[in-house]
């Protein structure tokens, strides 16, 4: 496996994968403003977002790089998490990590690893 194409696939779909983020924000930010949800639906729902951005990635990365698919998601699915928690870092003015951001951490590496592997075999 050539180590830049690797890196440039796993890089497109983090990038496709954010875009997907975007677009299912402004989605959830239309429906919010005609209705109320709670916090509880809406830290199930970023969740959901979260996870089908990941897939997003994952599948088209591990498409263009065809093979070793469960590393091209699990590549996507971290630097997807890592870029995710800068982010909000910097919106929240403080990092300070909690247990919950450790399971949204596994839960992208595994997400993006299933995948990846889903993406080969399409």
């Amino acid at each position: 496996m050539e180590w830049s194409r690797y890196f440039a696939n796993v890089a497109k779909g983090v990038l496709r994968a954010l875009i997907a983020t975007m677009i299912f924000v402004v989605i959830i930010s239309i429906v919010m403003s005609f209705s109320l949800l709670s916090l509880k639906a809406l830290s199930v729902i970023w969740v959901v977002i979260t996870c089908l951005s990941i897939l997003l990635g994952a599948i088209y990365s591990s498409r263009k790089n065809g093979e070793k698919g469960w590393l091209v998601g699990f590549g996507v699915g971290l630097c997807y998490f890592i870029i995710v928690l800068i982010i909000s870092a910097v919106l929240k003015g403080n990092i300070a990590l909690s247990i919950n951001d450790l399971w949204r951490a596994l839960l992208a590496l595994a997400v993006g690893a299933l995948s990846g592997m889903l993406g080969i075999n399409l």
